[in-house]
């Protein structure tokens, strides 16, 4: 267990007992050496706490009681947690199998990595798997942020150490209704850089009916819009100036970033400092921030299949 970092999750739930097991077993079968998981219940009454009851040993502390809101009730769990790696997890998504040991080895191997998003992926109603963002998108900075470029930074895929977060003080804004984690990651970025991997390490389930992001999508786009004026008014001098030229930028060269265009998105990639993507290399087993994407279409040499990167791996 030494060989692990403490990874603390907190999962707050209010009357979701429908998902609400399959996301705790998202977590605790993951297997995690290290694992401190929270679960915070807003005093449900539906199957929720039955729910609970059944899995109460794997929690290091869980509580159900009336509480002022989902980001007051992320907070209760955090202000429970010590771990050195923090995140959160609704209790109707869901992460992927063997992600909290890719995280622990993603920050274990890069000292400059204090914040960790994975692929955004999606689940439906009943638990199918969807991708429908990819990279390039899912690469974000401060800048993208600050010329409106935030949606969407995938919360439940969203990873950081303690110590970035005691940095940026240490709680959440309980005067944003949807956009707490939002004003989070704005603050976060005064900070730290956003690292992305390819890795798909949880998913956001999409539900029919009563889901606060698409019932609220209005007032979350407001107060995102108010978070990015406040961010624009604490810049530099400097960076106000600069800030016109990089929404240039975004509209001239910000589709050949997106489309992927080779030759030429390095332009955008550079203007508003994105870091580069922490891959998995299968051939050395290992994590590395050098592309080993296929490129160009295969060629067919000597009955082989061989694409351009296939002999650099070696």
């Amino acid at each position: 267990m030494n060989n692990y970092p403490k990874i603390s999750i907190v999962t707050v739930n209010y009357n979701n007992g429908e998902f609400l097991e399959d996301t705790i077993k998202s977590v605790i079968e993951q297997e995690y050496p290290n694992l401190e998981y929270i679960l915070i219940d807003g005093g449900s009454t539906d199957n929720s706490l039955e729910v609970i009851e059944r899995y109460k040993e794997h929690f290091a502390y869980w509580v159900s009681e009336p509480d002022g809101g989902q980001y007051q009730a992320i907070q209760k769990g955090f202000e429970k947690s010590s771990g050195e790696i923090m995140a959160w997890l609704n209790s109707d998504d869901k992460y992927l199998p063997r992600s909290l040991f890719k995280v622990a080895e993603i920050f274990d191997k890069y000292e400059e990595v204090n914040w960790l998003m994975g692929l955004a992926r999606e689940y439906t109603e009943d638990g199918a798997l969807v991708g429908q963002i990819t990279l390039p998108w899912c690469r974000w900075s401060k800048y993208r942020y600050l010329t409106n470029d935030f949606q969407f930074i995938q919360q439940e895929s969203s990873f950081w150490t303690r110590e970035l977060w005691e940095k940026s003080g240490g709680t959440l804004d309980f005067k944003y209704d949807l956009a707490g984690d939002m004003e989070l990651w704005a603050r976060f970025f005064r900070f730290e850089k956003l690292h992305t991997t390819a890795l798909e390490l949880s998913g956001f389930r999409h539900r029919k009916e009563g889901q606060r992001s698409k019932v609220g999508k209005k007032t979350y786009l407001e107060e995102a819009h108010q978070l990015v004026r406040r961010e624009q008014k604490r810049m530099s001098v400097l960076g106000k100036i600069g800030l016109p030229l990089r929404y240039l930028v975004k509209w001239c060269f910000g589709p050949f970033f997106f489309w992927d265009w080779f030759l030429i998105k390095w332009i955008y990639r550079v203007s508003f400092n994105i870091p580069g993507v922490i891959y998995y290399d299968f051939y050395h087993h290992d994590f590395t921030k050098k592309p080993k994407m296929s490129k160009l279409p295969p060629r067919m040499i000597a009955g082989r299949q061989v694409h351009r990167k296939m002999f650099s791996q070696k």
